[in-house]
């Protein structure tokens, strides 16, 4: 029988309902994730990971102080650093969202969505403004995260959202990458062609903004 295979490290604020929420959701970009319907009170996360390119499951638990661990049957051995690389970048991403600092990117995207919000969608022409000012917003935290990887001009101040999100999911894994480019899309039909943006269109990208301005 192969020896089971285990790996371990120390999250801080991993235990944050924030950070918990957003670990969920980059796990579920990357893996199926089976998650355990009642855990022990020591801990504050538990859930089965499948891909199809992994003959076992790994298991991934974290406990209240803010340990975490993964484990997996030695039959993936040969798999079983690289999914561990990933989970350990997904865990550190996910407590990015605490520990991210006040930049000035992140302050004008926070000035600018408090205006977004003021916004009505019930008329034609404020639809189009929001979602000129989400994809806005969206491509300020995109290179905001993307500056932490390179300070090359031609990356930071590429026009091409989808360039950038392409970088970055060379480091890490990012949170809502198609509704990022889809709100790109959205704002493209106004800026290129004036076309009218419908109510669920604008309510849907300010929705989307939001969420995503909250835990990118």
């Amino acid at each position: 029988m192969s020896q089971a295979l285990r790996k371990e490290w120390m999250i801080g604020r991993i235990s944050d309902s924030s950070c918990l929420d957003k670990l969920q959701k980059l796990l579920a970009e990357e893996f199926t994730s089976d998650m355990a319907k009642s855990i022990p009170k020591h801990m504050i996360f538990k859930s089965k990971l499948r891909k199809a390119t992994l003959t076992r499951e790994i298991h991934i638990e974290a406990f209240t102080n803010e340990k975490v661990v993964v484990s997996a049957s030695g039959e993936i051995k040969e798999n079983f650093e690289s999914v561990c690389a990933k989970i350990e970048a997904i865990l550190n991403e996910s407590v990015d969202i605490v520990s991210r600092r006040n930049t000035v990117r992140t302050s004008r995207a926070k000035r600018i969505l408090k205006y977004a919000r003021s916004l009505s969608s019930g008329e034609e022409v404020e639809r189009m403004v929001i979602v000129t000012l989400c994809d806005i917003i969206l491509d300020l935290l995109v290179t905001e995260k993307l500056s932490k990887f390179t300070n090359r001009r031609e990356d930071l101040e590429n026009e091409s959202v989808g360039a950038k999100l392409g970088i970055l999911r060379q480091r890490i894994p990012i949170y809502r990458p198609k509704e990022i480019s889809d709100i790109r899309m959205l704002r493209n039909k106004v800026a290129h062609g004036g076309s009218p943006t419908a109510e669920n269109e604008a309510e849907y990208a300010l929705e989307t903004t939001l969420d995503i301005f909250e835990k990118f």
